[in-house]
């Protein structure tokens, strides 16, 4: 909880503990009836809704199986201490966030007409999602996340995240309600543009989603994940990709390493932290 929240802190179904996944029953059901009974093709994306939220619980539940198994080891810890059981309480809703999107998509497929007719793989969707995150997405969140760093953000809904010193995988989700609706129109600038571009996929989708999760729990590791060769390999890969080393800095030192997943901003604004 933030030292102070804010509005729109909880999550609407906090109240219903466990049986929250109810929620996207209805819709599960009836994309599976569109797409199998009713024979519309055009419902393809709209049934592979609930198969992706189970994909992208799944890669979370890897992550967070295989950073714990790491912890327990003690071996090569970035921050050399242990989970605290109130941590582990605080975010244990980290599927929240998948219900959340699950359930904005399927309201999106119904109301803008190019997700209803969209193909299975477009390579130009692809490679437009990748300019679109490197550009408008990763200088957008940026700034927002120096914003969230003001006290009256930072008090009100930020500090939640920060609370985990030791990160683990599913840290990195672990926000308020709030925060999860700006990240959810910063990511969709660029699946949505695409989509009216008549360019997205179920396959630039998907990967793109993937791509976020991986970044995402990867980055809040409490070990290292990416081998130091391959910096010495492709040098240019440190304005491209950054290591739980990285992001770690942010957490202990709060005020540098503010990128998302690729640093050129922080390179360019000066807030990277010497030690990174």
């Amino acid at each position: 909880m933030a030292s102070t929240p804010g509005i729109l802190t909880h999550w609407p179904w906090e109240p219903l503990g466990n049986f929250k996944y109810v929620i996207v029953a209805p819709w599960t059901l009836h994309s599976i009836y569109s797409f199998f009974i009713k024979g519309d093709e055009r419902a393809l994306f709209y049934f592979s809704t609930f198969p992706l939220m189970l994909w992208r619980m799944l890669h979370s539940q890897i992550w967070i199986s295989f950073s714990r198994y790491r912890t327990a080891k003690g071996n090569n810890l970035i921050v050399d201490r242990s989970l605290e059981f109130e941590q582990v309480d605080r975010e244990r809703t980290w599927d929240d966030q998948i219900l959340f999107h699950g359930i904005l998509s399927y309201m999106l497929t119904w109301t803008i007409e190019g997700l209803q007719s969209m193909p299975f793989w477009r390579a130009d969707g692809m490679v437009l999602v990748f300019l679109l995150h490197v550009g408008p997405v990763e200088f957008l969140y940026y700034w927002f996340h120096r914003a969230l760093h003001h006290h009256f953000l930072y008090s009100r809904y930020h500090s939640h995240h920060h609370s985990s010193i030791v990160t683990e995988p599913i840290t990195s989700v672990i926000h308020p309600f709030a925060e999860h609706i700006a990240y959810f129109l910063l990511f969709s600038i660029a699946l949505l543009t695409v989509t009216f571009a008549g360019m997205n996929s179920l396959a630039t989708t998907t990967a793109y989603l993937t791509y976020i999760d991986f970044m995402n729990n990867m980055g809040h590791c409490n070990f290292e994940v990416v081998p130091k060769w391959a910096f010495t390999i492709f040098p240019p890969l440190k304005y491209l990709m950054y290591t739980p080393s990285f992001h770690s800095l942010h957490h202990t030192q709060f005020r540098t390493n503010y990128s998302l997943f690729m640093p050129l901003y922080d390179y360019i604004y000066g807030t990277m932290d010497k030690s990174a």
